[in-house]
């Protein structure tokens, strides 16, 4: 099973593959009501877990958001923080090499939300 939210110009691709464990938010997360948007993937995403996966790869590949994307990202993050006792979780922060902005977003994010661990990961340019 697949949910899949397709991206526009102000909102990101997001990809929640239950078969193979993966999910992916990726792209321009700039949407008008950022709790409207994200509200079905965050429901599919308790979904998910209540399946207890046994492991999950999560790849943020954003090139830019809003700070109330900011709050939307920060709960998801400690949402999975508190599935990390049951799943195997790993999180993948890609960044563009010259973007520190969005380094520092997944610093930050791997500093404060515990005991999550965000591998950061630098790519010359998003395809």
């Amino acid at each position: 099973m697949q949910f899949e939210i397709k991206p526009t110009l102000k909102t990101p691709h997001v990809l929640l593959n239950n078969e193979d464990g993966l999910i992916l938010i990726a792209g321009i997360s700039i949407p008008e009501d950022p709790y409207t948007f994200y509200t079905p993937f965050n429901q599919e995403l308790e979904s998910y877990f209540n399946q207890s996966p046994t492991k999950t790869v999560f790849e943020f590949k954003l090139e830019y958001f809003n700070t109330s994307s900011t709050l939307v990202i920060r709960n998801i993050l400690k949402f999975l923080a508190e599935k990390t006792n049951n799943s195997d979780i790993l999180v993948k922060w890609y960044y563009e090499e010259y973007d520190e902005d969005m380094k520092v977003a997944g610093e930050e994010f791997d500093t404060l939300i515990k005991p999550l661990n965000i591998s950061l990961i630098a790519v010359k340019e998003f395809k």
